[in-house]
């Protein structure tokens, strides 16, 4: 008698889907035993009494006698996201995040009632799919939730596909455009140039303003060594300006780079690379684009990522709306809502009935006044909304911001001016958001803009019950 098991997912996986180990107990002697149940630990790390999270049982299938265990339940509850620090200064090049994924431990074994004796086998010997005998197996997960249809966007049974993972893993690539992809389904509009050593932009790039704070985020491997933004000034001339990397702990599987200006900005200027200082990105930067590389020795520099590019936006007709939201793929994007905004206040009251005190203790005359309130307002909630609408967009960006409308966790990134007089970002969390979101088609629709309504998380209260 042995167990197997007969399927095993690989790592990083998207921890709100379905994470299913499959096993068998090879004798049918054992699997027809009374009570005969496949039992799975779960434990967080590494091996030891402290780290165990979770048993699992499971009947055997009535076909087969197989095992079937879905471990996403446990390991979600100790899952939640990582919000990069805004306001900051002296900020690393590349941050560890925290909470953001788990590797997770796995023992197996069985247990039965044969003969009324309880009889339990844990932490058994299995054979793998590729035939491989271990005491335990590994899996890296984390905080993301891919839909399971949604067009040309990467889904869950695209992930399913073996070493689609690979896809988002820094990866050494000497020249200029590595193809592995940052954590984000933001589009990205980058021209790619005949010589690597030139730098390309498009003006249809996520436009962005000099004073946004902002994160982008990647897997980390150690192929990582520097961060590197491209930069193109408003007289056409092309840099690099490169940071290095401060040691990343081991065992971190998630990074947050600083990708909006202000934050970008707010790197300490120590870990830039010559002579170089900040701001790097200046007043006359009119383009610019973030990659991780390996190695930054020009002209064959040896990159990890693609370079994921932005347009600075100096339109200030209307008041800019920022919000900032976690995606399918467990990190944070953004997106700057430049047009018209409204703000409105949902006021809810409550009143009782009260008779008028109009009656004359001294006199017994009643004093009929329309002064006199019946009703008498002892409740009062007020609840902050907002309408905003976007510049016009493709059908790509219009698409992706299905993202933002679906997101559990959204914040407004509101500028203001301090009591100090000084000038800050706050970051405030929203309960609801809801747009006229419907999917484009290139062949079918050109542009069109986004008009969502938001509600802020928090009530105000002039009187309570």
């Amino acid at each position: 008698m042995s167990l197997e098991v007969k399927h095993y997912p690989e790592d990083y996986r998207t921890v709100y889907n379905p994470i299913e180990v499959v096993v068998l107990e090879t004798s049918s002697i054992t699997r027809n035993y009374e009570g005969f149940s496949y039992l799975i630990d779960v434990y967080n790390g590494s091996v030891s009494t402290a780290n165990l999270i979770g048993r699992l049982k499971v009947p055997p299938t009535g076909i087969g006698g197989f095992g079937r265990f879905d471990v996403s339940g446990i390991t979600e509850s100790y899952l939640s996201s990582y919000l990069g620090e805004i306001n900051g200064s002296n900020l690393d090049s590349a941050i560890a995040t925290t909470d953001t994924d788990v590797n997770i431990v796995l023992r197996y074994g069985w247990q039965h009632y044969n003969n009324g004796t309880y009889t339990i086998s844990m932490n058994q010997t299995v054979t793998m799919p590729d035939t491989t005998t271990v005491s335990e197996t590994t899996l890296i997960t984390f905080n993301g939730s891919l839909p399971n249809y949604r067009r040309d966007l990467v889904n869950f049974y695209d992930w399913q596909d073996r070493g689609y993972y690979q896809k988002y893993i820094p990866t050494t690539i000497t020249g200029f455009i590595s193809p592995k992809k940052f954590l984000t389904n933001s589009p990205n509009y980058v021209v790619i140039p005949s010589d690597p050593r030139d730098i390309g932009f498009s003006d249809k790039s996520q436009k962005i303003k000099i004073t946004d704070e902002g994160y982008i985020y990647a897997f980390y491997s150690t192929d990582i060594n520097y961060v590197t933004y491209s930069v193109k000034l408003n007289n056409g001339n092309t840099f690099n300006r490169t940071f290095n990397i401060s040691t990343i702990a081991a065992g971190t599987n998630i990074i947050a780079i600083p990708s909006g200006p202000a934050t970008i900005n707010a790197i300490d200027s120590s870990l830039l690379t010559g002579s170089i200082t900040q701001p790097v990105i200046s007043s006359d930067v009119v383009n610019y684009g973030v990659r991780l590389d390996n190695d930054n020795a020009s002209p064959n520099e040896k990159s990890t990522t693609e370079l994921f590019s932005f347009k600075i936006d100096t339109d200030c007709r209307y008041e800019t709306r920022r919000l900032e939201f976690l995606n399918s793929l467990g990190g944070f994007d953004y997106y700057n809502f430049t047009k018209v905004s409204r703000h409105s206040e949902q006021i809810d009251r409550k009143f009782l009935k009260a008779n008028p005190n109009n009656l004359n203790t001294s006199t017994g005359v009643i004093d009929y006044s329309i002064s006199n309130r019946e009703k008498i307002q002892y409740y009062t909630k007020s609840t902050s909304k907002m309408k905003l609408n976007s510049d016009w967009v493709d059908v790509d960006t219009f698409n992706w911001l299905l993202e933002l409308i679906e997101s559990p966790e959204v914040y407004l990134l509101d500028e203001y001016t301090t009591p100090t007089g000084t000038t800050e970002v706050r970051r405030i969390p929203i309960k609801n958001i809801q747009g006229n979101w419907e999917e484009k088609v290139s062949s079918t629709d050109n542009i069109f803009n986004l008009s969502i309504d938001l509600e802020l998380s928090m009530d105000n209260y002039r009187q309570r019950f």
